[in-house]
């Protein structure tokens, strides 16, 4: 079993991680799809996708349905 990453290798592991924060926390009145947002940060919907995951998983984003 993984040991799980701290909040600070989550944050800052990536280029994608830290575009993907700027453009939510300048829109943050909205809500986007994984492809929506892949789209406007010009990123693959795989990196956004797993990216969209760790952010989840520490609790600095939530699922609006």
């Amino acid at each position: 079993m993984s040991k799980p990453r701290s909040f600070f290798e989550v944050l800052f592991g990536s280029k994608a991680r830290v575009r993907i924060l700027k453009f939510l926390f300048r829109n943050q009145n909205s809500a986007f799809s994984i492809k929506e947002l892949a789209i406007r940060i010009q990123e693959p919907p795989s990196v956004v996708n797993k990216e969209i995951k760790n952010l989840l998983e520490v609790g600095l984003l939530k699922i609006k349905k």
